[in-house]
């Protein structure tokens, strides 16, 4: 995903007399500052401005990460963890940066007030974080495409992005449209059967099919092919290179080439068309005239796509992109589908009923190309929500399975001063709860420790401040968002702690002078 970027974000100044640790931990403090009152349904959003005043609203922790500027080098190693973190999951990127900045607040407070060394810190948050992913593995559910809690999973996921409500049922739809046709290898993976387009001219709504945001090659080809026998070119359709003709200075050289141009052109077509394709699905980087226009004469349908297009528009038709000439006289190479057809209106082309793996399209509409950015963003990480939950299963959201955690993560016994460790553990743990309700205008450690004394998978209704079982109330998390954000602040952590001292270059090679005189 690309970001603009929006400004030069510099951390807190640096006080030369400020050790590594502190100058580390406040730029980490200063990172996640920046996205922790985006946490939750009710949490704020940030008005992103770039160099050339372009202006966009987001409350998305990974968009806001990427857009800073970061000086520090420890903050843009927490900018890439957050960006890995997406990447794998798809979500939990703000989560991962607020119990990163917990840790190292609680372990620099260790470090430096009680003097504990950071290797006892670091292998206590290293046994806090395998026991705790432990737990949240075993206490995990499992659910499947039809059960409730899916549709609670994406809800709790879109709660606090743009139009989340009415994102919700379209992702359910698209999720439930495909169904087990996203299964490889016995898990759910909806990239390869989900797209998602944004259209600020076309309402919401789940297609089952592909549309491609393309239109004819030309538009005196036919409108709409039935029974499309389709074709994905990826070989040379340019026999002849306008830079041949310019290095040439001979007439007769220069005309013997351009009628050569125009029967290499025709025999190309010619074996195209020889494999029984009325459909054309080109990806190659160059097109001939004469190519084109050979197969607006033989009333074939041509459109160019993207090399990011090609694999799903293959598993969909069936189609073999075909890369070589020689490749044509192979058998299997078309694939089909009952109708292909634009939409001039609109702008896009339709495939309907292919014959391979099913596909559905979900539009996402937006008043501006801001919004549909913003919610084209909310819908992917609805499905990547999903997609998480039912190969991993799920536990209770709202900080709820985090919270009741730490008692578990105590009873855990460690030896010697690695058992003060497993205190930057729990002190993460209790953070997103606490976040969570102090976005939602609550004092956030006082209704912590109301949900503390509740029983496991209670939390805060954010709503009316109330504790409740975050099972039925619907609030669930995907235990991978859980699982994975927790490594990502513990290898932060203990990379931040383990820090005793920042070496620029040239403090190296200054080094490297006095000891060579010495």
């Amino acid at each position: 995903m690309s970001n603009p970027n929006y400004g030069v974000w510099r951390p807190m100044a640096e006080n030369v007399e400020f050790n590594a640790l502190e100058s580390n931990s406040n730029a980490v403090m200063a990172v996640a500052d920046t996205v922790r009152t985006t946490l939750g349904p009710k949490g704020l959003d940030k008005l992103l401005i770039d160099q050339a005043m372009n202006r966009h609203v987001s409350n998305d922790g990974v968009t806001i990460l990427l857009s800073l500027k970061a000086i520090h080098p420890v903050a843009r190693m927490i900018v890439e963890i957050a960006e890995r973190q997406e990447q794998l999951v798809g979500d939990g990127t703000t989560t991962a940066v607020v119990m990163a900045a917990e840790m190292i607040k609680e372990g620099k407070r260790l470090v430096k007030e009680l003097g504990v060394h950071p290797t006892k810190v670091v292998e206590g948050i290293e046994s806090g974080v395998k026991h705790s992913c432990q737990i949240l593995v075993r206490e995990a559910k499992k659910i499947s495409l039809n059960d409730i809690a899916l549709e609670q999973i994406v809800q709790t996921s879109l709660s606090s992005k743009m139009d989340g409500q009415k994102l919700s049922p379209l992702v359910i739809l698209a999720l439930r449209s495909v169904g087990k046709n996203a299964l490889y290898n016995e898990s759910f993976d909806f990239d390869k059967s989900i797209m998602v387009i944004r259209r600020t001219n076309m309402d919401d709504r789940v297609v089952n099919g592909i549309i491609l945001e393309r239109k004819r090659m030309d538009p005196e080809m036919p409108l709409e092919i039935k029974d499309a026998r389709v074709m994905i070119a990826k070989l040379d359709l340019k026999p002849v290179k306008e830079s041949w003709l310019k290095e040439n200075s001979k007439y007769e050289e220069i005309l013997h080439m351009e009628n050569d141009r125009v029967t290499k052109s025709k025999e190309i077509v010619d074996e195209i068309l020889a494999t029984g394709a009325n459909t054309i699905l080109i990806a190659s980087p160059e097109v001939d005239e004469f190519v084109e226009n050979f197969f607006v004469s033989r009333k074939v349908f041509a459109v160019r796509i993207s090399t990011e297009e090609i694999e799903y528009l293959s598993r969909y038709t069936g189609a073999k992109p075909i890369r070589m000439i020689d490749d044509l006289k192979k058998p299997g190479i078309l694939g089909r589908a009952d109708r292909i057809y634009e939409d001039e209106n609109n702008g896009v082309i339709y495939l309907e009923n292919g014959s391979g793996r099913n596909i559905v399209t979900m539009i996402v509409s937006g008043t501006t190309k801001e919004t549909s950015l913003e919610r084209w963003r909310a819908a992917i990480d609805g499905v990547n929500a999903a997609e998480a939950a039912l190969n991993n299963g799920v536990v209770a959201g709202g900080g709820a399975a985090e919270l009741h955690l730490i008692e578990k993560v105590k009873s855990l016994r460690l030896k010697g001063l690695e058992q003060v460790g497993l205190e930057v553990v729990t002190a993460a743990l209790e953070s997103i709860m606490r976040q969570i309700l102090t976005n939602a205008g609550f004092n956030g450690l006082e209704k912590v420790m109301a949900a503390k004394a509740s029983s496991d998978d209670f939390g805060i209704d954010i709503d009316t401040g109330e504790t409740v079982d975050m099972w039925k109330k619907g609030v669930l998390d995907p235990l991978l968002v859980k699982t994975m954000a927790l490594q990502a602040a513990g290898e932060i952590a203990k990379s931040v702690l383990r820090i005793d001292r920042n070496l620029a270059a040239e403090d190296l090679s200054l080094q490297a002078v006095s000891e060579t005189k010495r």
